[in-house]
């Protein structure tokens, strides 16, 4: 993450006597994040990566260490800790606690694909059913309570217009039942930088220092806010739809679930919207420290909110295309959700209200505009 705490060559290979790893070579610090000091470390056996943490103790290190080990064993490609002669996965440099980690082949990527978004979602899953024996429990660093306390906290420093919304959304957000929702062991923070890829394949998840005990379904809706999104913030269908099936595949949501995702989706933007705002409002001082802007979160929080509708463009298509885009596109929505299909085929007036009805959902109206037909219809529990 970004460097707060700078490391000579000299004190570093210093550190290095602790390991089994060899002579140092190289090693840069990494500018990408906003958390820890971390470095990537070449010796003359291999490539790693130091963090320096600037913020977690030794208890909540010991937490995610372990649990990384715990991941690793079971078969989830993360960044596994290394021991040094003591056999201690924890060690100090230049006063932080320290750890290094075997560097992951690969790199991250923008722009991806409706099948990367598969494979996330399949690791996500695993991730969480895999985790329901890991022993020990930690709570969220950036959790509900944390939410409202880190909004009453900005909300006399923003403008009217941001006061306004985040005022609203923090009013919405206490009608979400969280603590009903099925939890366990998430990551928290499986942004595109958190992930590897070689060759167009997942290689790794890095970087597990927000890890907690939370609902599953709040740690999905970070990746699908990050990895399923527009640049205007919007959700990208194929993207999402990709992600959450390839999740369900693995570990199916219960019916609170389906009823919340909406919710959680803006609880996981207000999140970041926040801990943008915070570290813009309260900077802190550092060697390379990466300011990211919180409007990208407040546009997707805003995204979220207005998501209760959406809209297909289903002209030009002859039967039975019009029923196939509606079928894919409410594929694993929520309920509640409003789609308004627009036909040019005017068989689609009676084929789109035949198929909803088949299958659960409620259709609110049909009507023609000249060559145009419209079909509005309520997802239905999935």
């Amino acid at each position: 993450m970004s460097v707060y705490t700078p490391v000579s060559v000299t004190e570093l290979e210093h550190f290095l006597l602790e390991y089994p790893l060899g002579t140092l070579i190289a090693h840069t610090g990494i500018s990408a994040g906003v958390e820890n000091s971390n470095f990537f470390v070449t010796t003359n056996t291999g490539e790693y990566v130091l963090t320096l943490f600037e913020h977690h103790t030794p208890v909540e290190l010991a937490y995610f260490l372990t649990l990384t080990q715990h991941w690793a064993e079971a078969g989830i490609p993360v960044a596994r800790p290394l021991a040094n002669h003591q056999g201690h996965l924890l060690s100090q440099l230049n006063g932080k606690p320290a750890a290094l980690v075997m560097r992951l082949p690969g790199q991250h990527i923008e722009h991806p694909t409706p099948q990367q978004c598969a494979e996330l979602g399949t690791i996500l899953a695993r991730m969480h059913l895999s985790g329901k024996d890991f022993p020990q429990q930690r709570p969220p660093d950036r959790g509900h309570e944390w939410r409202l306390h880190t909004a009453a906290a900005l909300l006399p420093r923003l403008d009217a217009d941001n006061a306004s919304l985040l005022e609203a959304e923090i009013a919405y957000q206490q009608t979400i039942p969280f603590q009903q929702l099925p939890a366990g062991v998430i990551h928290a923070d499986l942004f595109r930088d958190n992930a590897m890829f070689q060759q167009g394949t997942l290689s790794g998840v890095i970087d597990l220092y927000f890890a907690c005990t939370d609902s599953w379904l709040y740690d999905l809706a970070i990746v699908v806010n990050d990895w399923c999104c527009n640049s205007d913030g919007s959700l990208d269908i194929p993207r999402s739809q990709a992600c959450l099936k390839a999740y369900q595949a693995v570990r199916p949501w219960q019916p609170l679930e389906h009823q919340y995702w909406q919710a959680t989706l803006r609880a996981a933007a207000l999140r970041f919207w926040l801990s943008r705002l915070d570290a813009q409002l309260n900077p802190r001082h550092g060697d390379m420290i990466l300011q990211k802007d919180p409007r990208e979160f407040r546009d997707k929080l805003l995204h979220r909110i207005g998501q209760e509708t959406i809209t297909l463009d289903a002209r030009r298509l002859l039967c039975p295309m019009p029923v196939i885009r509606v079928q894919q596109a409410v594929e694993n929505l929520p309920a509640g959700v409003t789609v308004t299909a627009i036909c040019t085929d005017p068989g689609a007036l009676h084929d789109i209200p035949a198929w909803a009805r088949i299958h659960g959902h409620t259709v609110l109206e049909t009507r023609s505009e000249g060559r145009e037909h419209i079909i509005v219809l309520q997802t239905g529990q999935p």
